[in-house]
């Protein structure tokens, strides 16, 4: 079987912190320039013909369990980057859309507010997708799909024989599935990203911490993947 054409990428951007610790940098600058490198792969995605772009900006777990100053220092390098993009001409000459997807709501009513608008303003351009899953976690998202699920079940929206997979990946927060997802930092594990979407997804992990992933590792995991065969179960 002949390798597909790759499409859609997700990126797991892990590293931002031990990142800090290797080069002595405040939280703050190890964090901007991973924001910085998420400017360069959206290039490079363009580079490569990419139809689909994901981020996991945030952890549901991370935005429960970190410190307070550390999601504060999130939360304004996101704003800023929003509003950054809601002004950018890049962006508009490109084509590019922008989305975000998982707990959203519990971001800063500031935050939720420029988010919408970025969506609202790149709507139904035809260029790269960029979707950004902040406050994600994919167990969450499976709970929050199965309670939904049920509540159509028992509303008698939906038969039960009616649920399959493609019926049940409506109820996500995402539902496509990516041809390849990349972590980075050395960590080969997803930590809970996509469980139902990632069934068929091929894994490229890289050693370099986020910051550091460059445009040459962009290619090997491109390379990696076009080195597959994917057989979807066959």
């Amino acid at each position: 079987m002949f390798p597909m054409a790759l499409s859609t990428i997700a990126i797991i951007p892990d590293g931002n912190r031990r990142f800090a610790q290797k080069h002595s940098l405040p939280l703050a600058k190890a964090y901007l320039k991973g924001f910085e490198k998420v400017d360069e792969v959206v290039e490079w995605a363009g580079e490569f013909k990419l139809r689909e772009l994901t981020f996991w900006a945030l952890s549901l777990e991370n935005f429960r369990k970190r410190s307070r100053l550390e999601i504060e220092i999130l939360f304004q390098l996101m704003s800023k980057n929003v509003s950054s993009a809601l002004s950018s001409r890049k962006l508009s000459d490109s084509g590019a859309s922008v989305s975000f997807f998982g707990r959203t709501e519990l971001l800063p009513a500031a935050l939720q507010q420029q988010a919408r608008e970025l969506e609202e303003e790149t709507a139904g351009r035809g260029g790269l997708k960029l979707n950004i899953a902040i406050a994600y976690s994919g167990q969450d998202e499976l709970v929050n799909a199965s309670r939904r699920v049920a509540e159509d079940v028992a509303s008698g929206v939906i038969l039960p024989r009616q649920v399959d997979a493609a019926l049940f990946s409506k109820y996500l927060f995402y539902s496509q599935s990516p041809d390849l997802i990349i972590r980075t930092g050395d960590v080969q594990r997803l930590s809970g990203f996509m469980p139902f979407q990632s069934a068929y997804s091929e894994f490229y992990f890289s050693p370099k911490l986020w910051p550091e992933f460059s445009r040459e590792d962009f290619a090997a995991a491109v390379d990696y993947y076009d080195g597959t065969q994917r057989r979807f179960g066959k």
